[in-house]
């Protein structure tokens, strides 16, 4: 570290800079040294308190025609000890708690002053006090050499105004040399303490710096801490969803198989059926019986036409580029949902003219309505409010463009996860309940389409996914009809 920062870090307690410091550094630096300060001021308080009165006995044989009235200064100056103790306590006293940091070793240096004055002896061996107060300051208080100078420039000025009569007066020899060495031996001190300060101060700041950086370290690593933990936290989730990507993955291709399956038996209840109306055209024909039968073909009918879109849905047959109606993913994928939409009590609202044709992948469209529709669903059900569940699918054609909507009355999207909902594995839903790839998904399979997905939502009122997709080419090309008769879907149950 360069000389010349050292020393500003050494003053930095007195000048006020922080170089070197940051500022919450520096003031836990001045919270350090007021309570070094205030437990120091407690400690030369009981030194002052017991060692002043304690030294009457010298004043006993050294000048025992001043004893009266030096044990008069000693309790005096035990007071004024007692009273700075008090002050610095308060709440101004410990706003200003170097002020009395300084003056409390200058209390007892003054009284000492005093004592040598009234004594009139230049060469008083009470000296030995002075330094006493000198040595309080550098091994006692956390003093910057600044403060050091000024308290032993104090003591030793007190000493030579003490002394000053007397040697004004006059003095042997003896007494001159015994001043002479007094004065030396302060000077001496002072000059031991304020370096010591110099040094002492120096090093308390460095090891303060140290443990600042320490202390940075240590808030860093924390913070590093938290971040892997959240990491951890979401690589548990990540690995989650993808278990749960792969069972809908393997779930899918077990659904073909199931499909298959159920195929073959319609097939034969096809043929049974047509077998029993063979046989009613030679007997006596039962209206019952032949309505009963019809209910039977519609339902196989209905049935076949599932498992037809099933399957298209769930091979990589349907995965053709072709030009089809638009409402034909819709009513597949409402037809797909059509037990959830009946569960949650959902009305959904149809307004896609057939003329309206695109050229896409009818596999891929529909999975990405699939997703709208029954995210739509979700976050409806999930709302917790009385609000009848609605959902509003509208198409219209524009240009070379076909627009689709799907709206929802849910409780919307808060506008800081809008820019991320079609990001990967992004989901606000509890772990388990979604992988985070649907809306990501979607994206991509419109993307894939040269198409647009956007979103707008507004919390507790609505949320409406708009999807642009090319227009077929003879659609595109001719007069398209924007407006077209409503079909009303309501509880699965188709109503016209």
């Amino acid at each position: 570290m360069p000389q010349g920062l050292l020393q500003k870090q050494c003053f930095v307690a007195s000048s006020g800079k922080t170089d070197g410091l940051s500022d919450f550094a520096w003031k836990l630096m001045q919270a350090e040294e007021r309570s070094a300060a205030l437990r120091n001021q407690r400690v030369i308080t009981i030194l002052i308190a017991t060692m002043v009165p304690a030294f009457s006995v010298l004043d006993y044989f050294a000048y025992p025609e001043f004893f009266e009235i030096f044990a008069v200064l000693r309790l005096v100056c035990t007071l004024c000890a007692l009273f700075t103790y008090s002050a610095i306590r308060s709440k101004w006293g410990k706003r200003y708690y170097r002020i009395f940091t300084v003056a409390m070793p200058l209390i007892p240096a003054f009284f000492i002053s005093l004592m040598v004055l009234l004594s009139q002896d230049p060469g008083t061996p009470y000296y030995a006090g002075l330094t006493l107060c000198i040595i309080a300051i550098g091994f006692v208080f956390h003093w910057t050499y600044q403060e050091a100078f000024f308290g032993a420039t104090c003591v030793g000025t007190m000493y030579l105004l003490a002394s000053a009569p007397a040697v004004l007066n006059g003095m042997d020899v003896k007494t001159a040399a015994s001043f002479v060495n007094n004065c030396i031996f302060i000077a001496a001190n002072g000059v031991v303490v304020v370096s010591g300060c110099f040094v002492h101060h120096r090093y308390r700041v460095q090891e303060f710096l140290m443990r600042d950086r320490s202390r940075q370290q240590r808030i860093k690593l924390r913070a590093q801490k938290r971040e892997l933990i959240q990491t951890l936290e979401e690589l548990n989730q990540t690995e989650n969803q993808l278990i749960q990507s792969e069972k809908m993955a393997s779930l899918g291709q077990l659904s073909a198989g199931v499909i298959h399956e159920i195929g073959n038996p319609l097939n034969y209840s096809n043929q049974a059926v047509f077998l029993l109306r063979k046989l009613l055209r030679s007997e006596n024909p039962n209206g019952r019986v032949i309505e009963a039968i019809d209910d039977i073909q519609d339902s196989i009918d209905r049935m076949k036409e599932i498992v037809r879109e099933l399957r298209e849905f769930s091979h990589k047959t349907g995965e053709n580029n072709i030009e089809h109606p638009l409402a034909d993913p819709v009513q597949i994928a409402l037809r797909m949902l059509g037990k959830e939409i009946e569960s949650s009590e959902t009305t959904v609202t149809i307004e896609v003219p057939e003329e309206i044709r695109i050229e896409g992948v009818k596999n891929q469209v529909t999975q990405v309505l699939i997703n709208l529709i029954h995210n739509a669903i979700q976050a409806m059900s999930g709302a917790g409010w009385d609000r009848k569940n609605l959902i509003d699918i509208k198409a219209s054609a524009d240009g070379e463009k076909a627009l689709i909507t799907v709206r929802d009355n849910g409780p919307g999207i808060d506008p800081e996860n809008l820019s991320r909902i079609f990001d990967p594995f992004y989901t606000t839903k509890e772990v388990g309940e979604g992988t985070g790839l649907g809306l990501s998904i979607c994206y991509r399979i419109v993307e894939s389409h040269n198409g647009q997905i956007t979103v707008d939502s507004k919390p507790g009122e609505f949320t409406e996914f708009s999807i642009s997709l090319p227009l077929a080419q003879a659609t595109a090309g001719g007069t398209t009809p924007h407006h077209a008769k409503p079909t009303h879907t309501k509880y699965g149950q188709e109503v016209f």
